[in-house]
C-alpha cells in the first residue's frame, strides 16, 4: 500500500531574490571617520589597541608559509612593509581624498 502523491509535491521553484548579498558587493576601502578624535587616556587606549591589532596581524602573516604569502601577493620581506606608513603613502593619500 502506498500513499497517494499529488503532482504539486513534485514541483520545485527557485526563490525570487530581490536583493544583493552584501558579501558580494565591492569592499568599501574608506574607513568611516570618527565623530571626534579621542583625547587623553582614550587616545592612549585607542593607540595601544591599534598597535596590538597591528602586531597580531604581523604575527599571523609571519606564521604563513612562503607559498601562502605568494598566494596573496607578498614575500617574506614584504610582511613588515605592509604596515609601514612610509611605504603606503600613496594608499593613504587615496583613502584621504
Amino acid at each position: 500500500m502506498s500513499a497517494p502523491i499529488a503532482k504539486s509535491q513534485f514541483t520545485f521553484e527557485l526563490p525570487n531574490l530581490t536583493y544583493v548579498d552584501a558579501s558580494l558587493e565591492e569592499a568599501n576601502f574608506r574607513a568611516p571617520l570618527p565623530a571626534s578624535k579621542p583625547h587623553g587616556l582614550r587616545a592612549a587606549i585607542a593607540a595601544f589597541q591599534a598597535w596590538r591589532q597591528k602586531q597580531a596581524a604581523i604575527a599571523e602573516l609571519d606564521m604563513m608559509t612562503d607559498r601562502e604569502l605568494t598566494d596573496i601577493g607578498l614575500t617574506r620581506a614584504d610582511v613588515h612593509r605592509v604596515f609601514n606608513d612610509n611605504y603606503n603613502a600613496d594608499v593613504n593619500d587615496r583613502m584621504a581624498a
